[in-house]
């Protein structure tokens, strides 16, 4: 696997020229390789794509990891500075610190947070020449990481509403990919408590008026709910 590493040093702001290391961390990943039987795999959610699966795969071989890094090292840098935009709801000793890209075919639209380090796919950046599809999915995986430092009382709030949202039948209201400047497959909050609070965390903090549009049609008591929800992610955002 081949991962280009954006690291941030600590007290500098993330990607200054002075404070940051583009390098890769692995050979690079061979773009021939990518099969007719990883194609297939995309057609199964062609629908949800901005190209063909067939071009998808082209991009991966038109872009190596080295290629990469020269073509989207602005996209990179704003995506660092937003990451520490984030940060500064973390104490130093928690905040997010490293974004790795993975060039990985077969991670086609992965992203993850794990310890200090965001993952996401390249894929992200291949499909879209939208910063604030970055910028959703960047959001919604620091969620996680906020959802992970929650106490176990503060979880049990957010897994109530969750089980009373999905009993209201209005999850559908916080799946990310129904959004504008979200990919179309991202978001999947009847999962878990954990993926409905990163998917709400995403949409309260970068499409709250597009969400609070579609809620015309719900029931006042239900819109209690969404309330009490945003209060919730609001209040516990503020500092971890």
């Amino acid at each position: 696997m081949s991962r280009t590493m954006l690291m941030h040093m600590p007290f500098v702001k993330a990607m200054s020229l002075a404070g940051c290391l583009l390098a890769g961390c692995g050979p690079g990943r061979e773009m021939s390789g990518v099969t007719v039987t990883q194609s297939a795999a995309l057609e199964a959610f062609d629908s949800l794509l901005p190209v063909d699966a067939d071009s998808v795969v082209q991009l991966y071989r038109q872009n190596d990891p080295a290629r990469f890094k020269v073509t989207h090292r602005r996209q990179l840098e704003d995506a660092s500075r937003y990451i520490d935009s984030l940060n500064s709801v973390l104490g130093i000793d928690s905040r997010i610190d490293t974004l790795a890209i993975d060039h990985a075919f077969e991670n086609f639209g992965n992203a993850a947070c794990s310890g200090r380090s965001i993952y996401l796919s390249s894929s992200y950046f291949l499909l879209y020449d939208d910063p604030s599809v970055v910028r959703s999915v960047i959001t919604h995986e620091f969620g996680h990481k906020i959802y992970q430092r929650l106490s176990e009382s503060q979880r049990l709030v957010f897994e109530e509403l969750w089980v009373q949202l999905s009993n209201a039948a209005l999850l559908y209201l916080f799946r990310d990919g129904e959004y504008s400047g979200n990919a179309k497959f991202g978001g999947h909050p009847y999962d878990s408590p954990a993926e409905f609070f990163a998917s709400a965390f995403n949409l309260f903090s970068n499409r709250e008026r597009e969400l609070t549009s579609r809620l015309q049609y719900v029931t006042p008591n239900h819109l209690q709910l969404i309330e009490r929800l945003k209060r919730n992610i609001l209040n516990v955002a503020k500092k971890q």
